[in-house]
């Protein structure tokens, strides 16, 4: 805000004495500053159309990798169960992407869910081409995930990419 001074004629009249153009021009600017001040005041303050407190934040974007993080392993286990001469070697890989899926469930900050149990019958070189495949396409979604998520999380991303390509080597 501003004030305005009226200035008194000498005489002691009350007609107001003329006002000098510098005076003028610094109430103007004093206005303009003024004004602009509240105009962005308004942009940057109190309501910027956001959500307001009570709003629920939107999901965490690795929701989905550690989803299908989860699949994954569960599909480990339903092929050991299956067939239970590849224990010794795909339990570890099993093992590999529950570790994951703590990794990430901490990284998301939510309790890691639990496996379940669904187990089907199938040849052992069958079950383990399912698995070769299913390990491709996870690694293609981690490397995705690595390079479209934020910086911070790079080194967990690009880790689990890495373990799913030695899976792969594991799995030939």
């Amino acid at each position: 805000m501003f004030t305005v001074r009226v200035r008194m004629a000498a005489d002691g009249s009350s007609r107001a004495a003329p006002t000098s153009r510098r005076a003028v021009l610094a109430a103007a600017g004093w206005a303009t500053t003024g004004l602009a001040t509240a105009a962005l005041g308004g942009l940057a303050g109190c309501d910027s159309g956001g959500p307001g407190p009570d709003a629920t934040p939107p999901p965490d974007p690795l929701l989905p990798f550690l989803t299908a993080t989860v699949a994954l392993a569960d599909q480990y286990d339903a092929a050991i169960a299956a067939e239970s001469s590849l224990s010794a070697r795909l339990t570890p890989l099993r093992d590999d992407h529950r570790a994951h899926v703590r990794a990430l469930a901490r990284e998301i900050g939510i309790s890691p869910p639990s496996p379940s149990a669904s187990a089907s019958a199938e040849s052992a070189p069958s079950t383990v081409q399912k698995l070769l495949a299913a390990e491709k396409d996870a690694q293609k979604d981690a490397e995705k995930a690595c390079l479209e998520g934020p910086s911070y999380r790079a080194a967990l991303l690009g880790s689990i990419a890495a373990c799913r390509a030695s899976h792969q080597e594991a799995l030939r």
